[in-house]
């Protein structure tokens, strides 16, 4: 009788620590999601007659890896008109622009989550004001833009790979499931002496 009792425990003792562990991959999955773009100056289909400086905000503080954090702002002609490299400020990035010619452009940008993984996307806008710049052929960060061309696009999914967070919890509740059943083997070859 007491053996039986003993078990019942330590499977209900199971039963929690496994809901417990449940719960806890379901709050991983969601926290490991890669931050994310919030608003932009200009923002997406914004028609300016003047731009000065190009800036992201982000859902949270970026990583500030070196040439990870990228700002570039490309006009229909194919040339550069950001005047120096991206800065980043916590959640901000900001770079320094002097447009050319009236017309489409485009800002595109890479930054580095704060779950380490890259983000990255497009932002047209449309420039009505005078012409300051005559443009670069390359960026002023030439050697970040060529590193961002391997970066992955904000397009696959978040839960695409797993965090170390994620596998622990996995390798925990794996472990936690293999004591369990252990216990219960050992409990049942004792009642079966008795």
């Amino acid at each position: 009788m007491r053996s039986r009792n003993a078990l019942r425990r330590v499977l209900a003792g199971a039963a929690v620590i496994a809901a417990a562990m449940t719960a806890a991959l379901g709050g991983a999955t969601a926290a490991s999601a890669h931050d994310s773009l919030v608003s932009s100056t200009p923002a997406k289909g914004d028609s300016v007659s003047s731009l000065s400086e190009v800036t992201l905000d982000f859902s949270a503080n970026l990583l500030g890896t070196d040439g990870g954090n990228l700002i570039i702002v490309v006009g229909s002609d194919g040339r550069h008109y950001e005047s120096a490299c991206a800065e980043l400020a916590g959640p901000t990035l900001t770079t320094s622009v002097a447009l050319g010619a009236p017309g489409d452009y485009q800002v595109e940008w890479r930054a580095v989550s704060s779950d380490g993984h890259p983000v990255s996307g497009v932002i047209p806008f449309t420039y009505t004001g005078e012409s300051v710049s005559s443009g670069a052929e390359e960026s002023p960060c030439a050697a970040a833009v060529g590193a961002g061309e391997a970066a992955p696009s904000t397009d696959a999914p978040a839960s695409a790979g797993m965090s170390g967070l994620t596998i622990g919890l996995l390798a925990g509740g794996g472990a936690v499931v293999i004591v369990g059943i252990l216990i219960v083997i050992i409990l049942r070859t004792r009642s079966r002496e008795d």
